[in-house]
């Protein structure tokens, strides 16, 4: 397999993924015949190519995409009207900020936060696939924490956690449309850095049960809310 045949099987997969692909996969789909630096240097090559059309080629969620440009975003949503189900509310951006910034957190801390309950909006982030359990937390009642998944990554274009914007990064662009509430509600919220959440070293003191990992199915992540609400 010389290279050029190489970086073709790359772009085709890439072409009908409809997820991120990890450099590992590209290893092993070309049989261990390229190696990780080889395997960047191809999609590099790719990306280059894709300069000044319609698609590019991205790496987000810890994988590589090809993806249609941002000024086609309207025509995109256009066309894909219908699908009215992936828009989020307001309540769901306000939790899922929460839990992004905060993450790992109970429902309850969420709660405390908004000042009202955030259960059914908790479960409709989970059908969603953008917040998942990621375990319980050593106090009394063993409280569900709960965190962010790969596909909020994905949606949010976001390489890492680390690639979250600051208080200060989007204040200033939000400031004159927020009211005295809402702005206090995201300071409290986003004290934390999220340039500090990339790692595993601030999920360490997590322990994730067995049956509440990443392959945790839908319906006992919903179950698993309503059994927490219940708490």
């Amino acid at each position: 397999m010389d290279r050029q045949e190489a970086k073709g099987i790359i772009e085709t997969i890439l072409f009908v993924a409809d997820t991120p692909i990890r450099i590992s996969t590209f290893v092993e789909l070309l049989n261990s015949k390229y190696a990780d630096e080889e395997i960047i240097a191809l999609l590099n090559e790719l990306k280059e190519d894709y300069d000044g059309r319609v698609f590019q080629l991205v790496e987000i969620a810890g994988g590589w995409r090809m993806q249609t440009r941002k000024q086609f975003g309207p025509w995109i949503t256009a066309y894909y009207k219908t699908e009215h189900g992936q828009k989020l509310s307001r309540a769901s951006l306000e939790v899922l900020a929460i839990v992004s910034y905060r993450q790992p957190i109970t429902r309850t801390e969420v709660d405390d936060i908004r000042g009202v309950d955030s259960g059914g909006v908790l479960r409709g982030l989970i059908d969603k696939g953008l917040v998942r359990i990621m375990g319980r937390r050593k106090l009394p009642g063993r409280p569900i924490i709960y965190g962010t998944t790969v596909r909020f990554l994905e949606y949010f274009g976001l390489s890492s956690l680390a690639d979250m914007p600051t208080l200060d990064e989007f204040n200033n662009e939000l400031d004159s449309k927020l009211s005295d509430n809402e702005r206090q509600a995201i300071i409290s919220f986003s004290a934390t850095n999220p340039k500090e959440l990339n790692g595993e070293e601030n999920f360490a003191s997590v322990k994730s049960d067995q049956n509440e990992s990443d392959e945790t199915s839908a319906d006992d992540n919903i179950n698993a809310v309503n059994k927490d609400k219940k708490c």
